[in-house]
């Protein structure tokens, strides 16, 4: 599981990498972020908070099932192998 941390991490290729290396077979990864401009406020600052469209598909692709669910500003992702 990896909640509200995605954003921030450098190097996302690599973690990704990494997390689907060391995941138990059937495992699913867990990803809970915010996704950037859902934020309803007009501090610009606040509303860059979390990930991309471009940061989106590189946390989505090259996993074979991707199921999301929003939750208001956040969204879910389950990511299987």
């Amino acid at each position: 599981t990896c909640r509200l941390v995605y954003r921030w991490i450098d190097d996302k290729p690599a973690f990704l990498d990494r997390i689907r290396r060391i995941l138990a077979p059937g495992g699913v990864f867990w990803v809970v972020t915010e996704i950037a401009g859902r934020r309803t406020t007009t501090n610009l600052a606040l509303q860059k908070l979390g990930i991309s469209p471009a940061d989106a598909e590189l946390l989505t692709a090259s996993w074979s099932c991707v199921r999301t669910a929003d939750l208001d500003v956040l969204r879910c992702y389950a990511l299987a192998p």
